[in-house]
């Protein structure tokens, strides 16, 4: 009986997920810029630089009410309309896998931590996963996601599409880790099978748009955990009276996904991006994974930042910038357990290419007018 109590009590210490937490304070928004480009038009292009927090994962309710505070205020500078394009960042879906948990989750220092208490929380479904799929190297990852996968989609089926829905625009709804991923009947996940980084795109009638944006090019802290995306499989998009193509992220970085979707004709190359293994300021590391065929890079590293390197090397590289005269980029920014979103929004405009003011402490607004 007393090594009985003693396991119940080493269980209880470093595993125990704590009490509901606590939602009384509604989250913030936390934004310190707005910027609009160009004259204003019939048709734009809204991106959104939220920061978020772990407890603004808690519930699904509690999420869309943070992003909603983005929406309104971007609603509030006039520039939703008929023909407008709203963009969320990376992994802006991602971090639900913590939804409708306890407070050491939340409260936990680490995201490894909150990991854990997740999984502890959830024994047999982990153990289930880790049972039937052993494909990934980071199984346990895996198996955390692959157990939360079909919550995750349903959630964001319904936020994104009533999102889009009671703001009558066209979302592109940065992305997520999900299983599996697809347009389905009222979810975006189906069956069992290998993890993606996925994207979507809502219709104004809160509706996913054909089919699933997979991440071709993964980094080095995905490496190991999803499968890659196929470049020639990439969907494009017309909505809005805009062509567009949506890029994930690394994927903004190689021929290979400019060049599948350069027959579509995109006015503008939509590129939601998270930025967490190092910051904007830092020496570039150069392509640690997936390399381009030319090596011209190669003579940059450590020696430009990190921020020269996605103004250099992504929507204004010379073969990139005759895809589309527009291009928008945006980073998931926040703390979230010990990840540090960084980044800064980049928007083409013809020959320009502006960079975001704001830095990593805070939330932006971007817009763009197409003309």
């Amino acid at each position: 009986m007393g090594a009985f109590l003693l396991c119940v009590a080493v269980y209880s210490y470093f595993l125990w997920p704590g009490f509901a937490p606590d939602l009384d304070q509604p989250p913030k928004d936390y934004i310190q810029h707005i910027e609009s480009y160009g004259t204003p038009s019939a048709r734009n292009v809204v991106g959104i630089e939220p920061f978020m927090e772990p407890l603004d994962y808690a519930t699904a309710e509690r999420f869309q009410t943070k992003l909603d505070l983005y929406f309104r205020r971007a609603k509030k500078e006039g520039w939703f309309q008929k023909n407008t394009i709203v963009v969320l960042p990376e992994h802006i879906g991602t971090w639900l896998v913590a939804s409708d948990q306890k407070s050491r989750v939340y409260n936990a220092s680490t995201l490894t931590s909150a990991s854990s208490y997740i999984a502890a929380w959830h024994p047999l479904q982990i153990l289930k996963n880790l049972i039937i799929f052993d494909q990934e190297d980071k199984k346990v990852e895996a198996a955390l996601f692959r157990s939360r996968s079909s919550e995750m989609a349903k959630m964001q089926y319904d936020i994104f599409g009533e999102l889009a829905k009671k703001y009558q625009i066209t979302l592109v709804a940065g992305s997520s880790i999900l299983m599996t991923p697809g347009v389905f009947d009222r979810t975006l996940s189906y069956g069992h099978g290998p993890l993606f980084n996925a994207g979507f795109v809502f219709g104004p009638d809160g509706k996913p748009m054909v089919d699933a944006i997979r991440k071709v090019h993964p980094v080095t802290d995905e490496v190991g955990l999803i499968r890659r995306g196929v470049a020639d499989y990439l969907p494009t998009f017309s909505a809005s009276e805009i062509n567009f193509a949506v890029l994930i992220c690394a994927d903004s970085w190689f021929a290979d996904t400019y060049g599948a979707v350069k027959s579509a004709s995109p006015d503008i190359i939509i590129v939601p991006a998270f930025l967490s293994d190092q910051s904007w300021e830092m020496p570039w590391q150069g392509y640690r994974d997936d390399q381009p065929a030319f090596d011209g890079w190669k003579a940059d590293v450590g020696r430009i930042s990190e921020g020269e390197a996605w103004q250099t090397y992504t929507l204004t590289q010379p073969d990139h910038t005759k895809i589309a005269e527009y291009g928008m980029t945006v980073f998931l920014k926040g703390t979230l357990w010990d990840i540090k979103g960084s980044g800064r929004a980049l928007i083409k405009q013809g020959d320009t290419q502006h960079v975001g003011q704001n830095g990593d402490d805070g939330a932006a607004l971007y817009n763009l007018w197409l003309q």
